[in-house]
């Protein structure tokens, strides 16, 4: 789609319909959104892990019958994202056109004409009601028209069509909009709710608080979202609606001189200009005209989900407010204090327990003013979209501070003490073939925080792998094994309807978790199977590609376990499954969906599995494990026991690099700082062209990460070309690069 169909957030309209919205009594905007037919398939990952059941071939009068709003000539089903048009594979030719550009007008019509956007949105949900992506964008379409009950319904269904719980804050939204914030609350700090990560923890949380805010309770809004990072001096959406949402929590507690500061710091933050800070401080500075009791609001702020594009303001049946004048009006008459420091953390209370307000919460700290009218770039790149699992989302940031650590902790801390469990590879980081890798056995056995074992090789079932675990002497069960054939199985069902058949290119354990799904199995395109699922198999040959090739190309959905395309061993790398998917899609020009590392599936299943806040992904390779921990948005820790070398992280892209590097399993114990891509006292890097010199005699563990920090700066940068690197190295350094199979010039 072009950026001029694109619907565009400037600002205006929210503040436009500031009145309407508090007209409802629900605060302020919940979860302004805008739909995936928009362009933007961000989170490259995880939508490849919500797509929706297939519905075999909806409305048999092959879309000839057109219901709905008009559609203009000038829409194409091409102006839709890629990844959405995928979504309507599914559907007979005609009626998928006739869908897509149903979709493109709710894109177009989003931000102006809501009501008209949600009648196409409900035209293509009546030609494709068990397409996932669709009952997604009704959802959206009735929520930004201001129809809760049908959003929330919609939003219901899309997410048991795609298992995508990023809609929670959304839902939880929907019912503060029906006057129900004490079932969003329940739903904030139910069992799924919980399990959400980065940002879709946070739209969770500024959700709550705004529930929170409806229910009288300003002051466990204050410490809802005390829990996320509230360090001023950020800039761009995220920051810029969580300092809103905070000082709006402020102002309903009655501490309105720390609401005014973080006001300001919303201001300061917001770039893109997505709040109306600016317009609150005004009518702060207003005594004539101050924000009164009718505003106890998280106000100006939006949740976001992956399947967000743009967000866009409701609309209600209400007068619209006296226009803001273009011109700023004085803010002489406010005390004008500047960005401050964030406050105190607060342990963040569960819903029964009252608060004392607002003693606890100690008042924000002034630090030494600097400009809010403009504030100065960052150096570090926001997200291309803050929409983002993160965001399960998006490349991790690595130049940040994890909100994980406590900064002011100035002793050592090992790196495992940092996080709830570890998501760990199995080939090349806790094994090789039919041995353990040094330190593996006793490294796990050491840990107190769970770990699972997720693994792309599809070939066995968690009970086999588990067994083979345990008679390499480790601790392991069956629920600790997660595996693409699972994560496979499952985009299966969220595609077919029960009782569908697929063709199996793999071993009997693929088959047997595609059948525990309700999936009938066949080996024959002869059968007219609805789907071809493929996972690695020693015993697949040309036969059985040839099968999957006459299925796929007959129209069948094709859905890889993985993409590997080597297998580690003892004996050395092997063939892996992607390349045999490789071959396929060599022989049929399709594309496969996929569902190991590094697309998100699989990872957002350990994630869900382990229940856990702050995981680490531990593994050998930066084209899944590493590339998957990023698609996903959390960090990740690349051991040199595997298929990854040294001469690899240096030249890897941004998508692929881990936040540390370890030289086995038993570096998760080592300092968290000096395992860290960055530079490391004691190493010196310099970088001359393309030729990289490292010298020095710091600690051996803190060299390869200072090595490749330095590098990325200039790969980045421009000053060094990737594909012609040399490394020079001198002392302790070049004996320990050496050993990691570096080679080296000089």
């Amino acid at each position: 789609m072009s950026d001029r169909d694109r619907p565009r957030r400037d600002g205006r309209g929210e503040r436009d319909t500031r009145d309407q919205r508090e007209s409802r009594g629900q605060g302020g905007p919940r979860g302004q959104r805008g739909t995936r037919s928009q362009g933007d398939s961000n989170r490259g990952d995880s939508s490849r892990g919500r797509r929706p059941d297939r519905p075999g071939r909806e409305r048999g009068d092959g879309g000839r019958r057109q219901q709905g709003p008009p559609l203009p000539d000038d829409v194409n089903a091409s102006d839709l994202d890629p990844e959405v048009r995928r979504d309507l594979l599914t559907l007979d030719k005609a009626n998928a056109e006739i869908v897509a550009k149903h979709l493109v007008m709710v894109s177009r019509l989003l931000l102006e004409e809501p009501a008209l956007a949600l009648e196409h949105a409900r035209a293509a949900r009546g030609r494709a009601s068990r397409v996932g992506v669709v009952r997604e964008t009704t959802g959206i379409a009735a929520y930004n028209a201001g129809e809760w009950q049908e959003s929330a319904t919609e939003l219901r269904a899309a997410r048991r069509i795609t298992g995508n719980n990023a809609l929670l804050p959304l839902i939880a939204d929907c019912e503060r909009g029906l006057g129900r914030p004490e079932r969003a609350v329940e739903i904030a700090r139910g069992d799924e709710g919980r399990t959400l990560t980065g940002e879709d923890a946070t739209e969770m949380r500024i959700v709550e608080a705004g529930a929170r805010i409806d229910l009288g309770e300003p002051e466990k809004a204050v410490v809802t979202l005390q829990a996320e990072n509230l360090k001023p001096g950020q800039v761009g959406t995220a920051p810029a609606r969580l300092y809103y949402a905070y000082a709006s929590a402020l102002y309903a507690s009655g501490r309105r001189d720390d609401a005014i500061t973080w006001f300001m710091n919303a201001a300061a933050a917001d770039i893109d200009d997505v709040t109306d800070a600016e317009f609150r401080l005004t009518e702060l500075a207003n005594d004539d005209a101050p924000v009164g009791d009718a505003e106890p609001a998280v106000d100006g702020v939006d949740v976001l989900s992956d399947s967000a594009v743009s967000e866009v303001p409701p609309t209600a049946e209400q007068a619209t407010p006296e226009p803001v004048s273009a011109e700023p009006t004085s803010t002489e008459s406010i005390v004008t204090p500047e960005p401050v420091a964030a406050p105190e953390p607060v342990a963040e209370p569960e819903p029964e327990p009252e608060l004392v307000a607002p003693e606890p919460v100690a008042a924000p700290e002034l630090v030494t003013p600097e400009p809010v009218s403009a504030p100065e770039p960052v150096a570090s790149p926001e997200p291309a979209d803050t929409d983002t699992i993160d965001n399960l989302e998006g490349t991790a940031d690595l130049s940040a501070t994890s909100s994980y650590v406590d900064e002011g902790n100035t002793g050592s801390q090992a790196l495992v003490n940092r996080y709830d469990a570890l998501l760990l590879d199995l080939d090349g980081t806790v094994f090789a073939g039919h041995q353990a890798l040094p330190n593996a056995v006793d490294t796990l056995d050491r840990l107190d925080i769970p770990r699972f074992f997720v693994t792309n090789n599809a070939s066995r079932r968690p009970a086999d792998v588990a067994a083979h675990l345990r008679d390499l002497g480790f601790d392991a069960t069956d629920d600790l094994v997660v595996t693409s054939a699972q994560s496979g199985a499952r985009l299966l069902s969220e595609h077919l309807p029960p009782g569908s058949r697929a063709l199996v290119i793999g071993t009997d354990g693929l088959a047997q978790e595609v059948r525990e799904v309700g999936i009938g199995v066949t080996r024959s395109a002869d059968d007219r199977p609805a789907a071809v699922i493929q996972g690695h198999s020693t015993e697949t040959g040309w036969a059985q590609l040839s099968e999957a090739a006459l299925a796929i190309r007959a129209g069948a959905l094709w859905v890889a376990t993985n993409v590997d395309a080597t297998l580690p061993s003892e004996r050395g790398l092997l063939v892996g499954n992607g390349s045999m998917v490789a071959a396929l899609r060599n022989a049929t020009g399709k594309e496969p969906l996929v569902a190991g590392k590094p697309a998100a599936p699989l990872m957002a299943d350990a994630i869900a599995r382990a229940a856990a806040n702050s995981p680490l992904v531990v593994g050998d390779r930066l084209d899944t494990d590493i590339e998957g921990a990023h698609a996903v948005g959390i960090e990740s820790a690349l051991v040199l026991t595997g298929v990854s070398t040294v001469t690899d992280l240096l030249v890897a892209p941004p998508e692929q690099r881990p936040t540390y590097v370890i030289d086995d399993l038993a570096g998760v114990f080592d300092d968290i700082d000096a395992v860290r891509v960055a530079d490391q006292p004691g190493w010196t890097v310099t970088v001359d062209a393309s030729t990289v010199t490292v010298s020095g005699s710091g600690d051996e563990i803190g060299l390869v990460p200072a090595l490749a920090a330095a590098t990325w700066a200039a790969v980045d940068a421009g000053t060094a070309d990737p594909e012609e690197l040399r490394i020079r190295a001198e002392g302790t350094a070049r004996e320990k690069l050496a050993s990691l199979g570096v080679t080296l010039v000089g």
